[in-house]
């Protein structure tokens, strides 16, 4: 499971943040991008986004298609399909639950506890997760405390957005990029300790 982060959007221009969600849901190839504000921001560029994919005429995907076998040219079935594709990967935008909920995710066998704020988590929901995301904050972060790390992109304002990843050996790993693709910094996180008991 690849999950990109994308900070909230307050002071952000709608653009970064299109160009965010295309980066990690095409180029960065993310199962999901999740969107850790609470402003709505990202429901609305993805409502907008969705209704220029879809044309004009408002139909669905299925009617046009039929209409450009018909009569259409090349280049607007290439277009047509390409709109599609574009609409499918919007599907993998999801946004937070409103609070108290918090979204869990699961990388290999590690849980990732996503949330805005992470001041309505508990010690309960921290003892359980590997990696606790949140949004509220003023720049990106990755601390580790104890076998747990705390990670946020920050604002989206400040020009990052974050990936976690599983790498081959089942070790987690964190990346930060720029909206457009650019990577800035990856780090690989410290695995568990494997615990051995010898009884005799």
């Amino acid at each position: 499971m690849r999950i990109g982060l994308i900070g909230p959007a307050e002071g952000a221009d709608e653009g970064v943040l299109r160009e965010a969600t295309e980066f990690l849901l095409g180029d960065a190839a993310v199962d999901q991008a999740i969107y850790l504000g609470e402003d709505g921001a990202a429901e609305a560029m993805a409502t907008r986004w969705a209704e220029e994919l879809a044309g004009e005429d408002g139909r669905d995907f299925l009617s046009r298609a039929a209409e450009l076998a018909v009569s259409g040219s090349a280049p607007e079935i290439d277009a047509l399909l390409d709109a599609d594709a574009q609409l499918r990967r919007l599907e993998g935008l999801r946004t937070l639950p409103p609070p108290p909920a918090r979204a869990v995710e699961m990388v290999e066998d590690r849980i990732v506890l996503v949330v805005h704020d992470k001041k309505i988590l508990d010690e309960e929901d921290i003892a359980n997760a590997t990696v606790i995301v949140y949004g509220r904050s003023d720049a990106m972060l990755l601390k580790r405390f104890g076998p747990r790390y705390f990670f946020t992109p920050g604002p989206l304002a400040a020009g990052k957005v974050g990936l976690i990843d599983a790498e081959e050996d089942g070790r987690i790993a964190v990346a930060v990029y720029a909206p457009s693709g650019m990577p800035l910094h990856r780090e690989v996180l410290q695995g568990r300790r494997t615990k051995v008991s010898v009884s005799g």
